[in-house]
């Protein structure tokens, strides 16, 4: 079953075409990754997929449901979380406030309870640090919950930023670059978390990433664009072995043929 699907999904900047045409369909419970070169659209596709920007044309449905012309925040509701590719923590909050941040506007209690400290804001605050603290032992994070994000390495500030998606328990899980300037413990650490993540809790992911390794590891089935158009498609191990994969990558040519494995 498909939890995600685009159809002949296309944006435009003004002449530029960033994303052309695509077809997509991410499975329940799969670890589906989209790579392909600098400015080959990854960044464009999965802001269309978490509203970030409307599609120019084409179709998108998350669950079931049609987000195109959905706004984030609502997509979010839905069940879709995301990462960035630059890390987008608040530095002055400590770890856990920067975790439990998604579940505030979840919470039943209102603005105004909040601000007052009325019974139900202090019992929806509690839970959410709460859930913000277990997720933080299964990130290997817990000493660090009362310390500013800043006080934090990037490595750690990444699994920060990986606990605060989770903790909403999303369908799918969007993650965009992850393994940018990890060193290679903390690349391992984060291909565990990750499949953990899947395997443990049953979240889908959909996985833009430049380290061939997490792909190769983590993946199930792989895209790759090249000047917003998919040139092919299938396992990993077979998209690594594809003429026009190598051709967009080594090349720098334009690759128009789509392959599927």
């Amino acid at each position: 079953m498909s939890v995600l699907r685009c159809e002949g999904v296309t944006k435009r900047f003004g002449g530029l075409v960033a994303v052309d045409g695509v077809d997509l369909s991410v499975r329940q419970g799969e670890i589906y990754g989209l790579i392909g070169p600098n400015g080959s659209g990854k960044s464009t596709l999965v802001n269309l997929v978490t509203g970030l920007v409307a599609p120019s044309a084409g179709r998108l449905t998350f669950d079931g449901t049609d987000i195109t012309t959905m706004p984030a925040y609502r997509i979010n509701r839905l069940g879709i979380a995301r990462t960035f590719q630059l890390l987008r923590l608040f530095p002055k909050l400590t770890v856990a406030e920067n975790v439990a941040m998604p579940l505030s506007p979840r919470h039943r209690s209102s603005t105004l309870a909040s601000a007052l400290g009325l019974p139900a804001a202090r019992r929806d605050q509690a839970a959410a640090y709460t859930k913000a603290r277990a997720l933080l032992d299964l990130f290997d994070l817990a000493e660090f919950a009362d310390r500013p994000a800043s006080a934090l390495s990037v490595g750690q500030q990444r699994m920060v930023e990986l606990a605060r998606g989770a903790i909403i328990e999303p369908k799918l899980f969007v993650l965009d670059e992850p393994a940018a300037g990890l060193s290679p413990p903390n690349v391992d650490r984060l291909i565990a978390l990750i499949r953990r993540l899947r395997d443990e809790r049953g979240i889908t992911v959909l996985l833009v990433e430049h380290v061939m390794r997490v792909v190769q590891e983590l993946c199930d089935r792989v895209m790759v664009l090249d000047h917003g158009t998919t040139i092919a498609e299938g396992p990993p191990g077979v998209i690594a072995q594809d003429p026009s994969v190598v051709e967009a990558y080594i090349g720098g040519g334009t690759v128009r043929r789509r392959a599927r494995a």
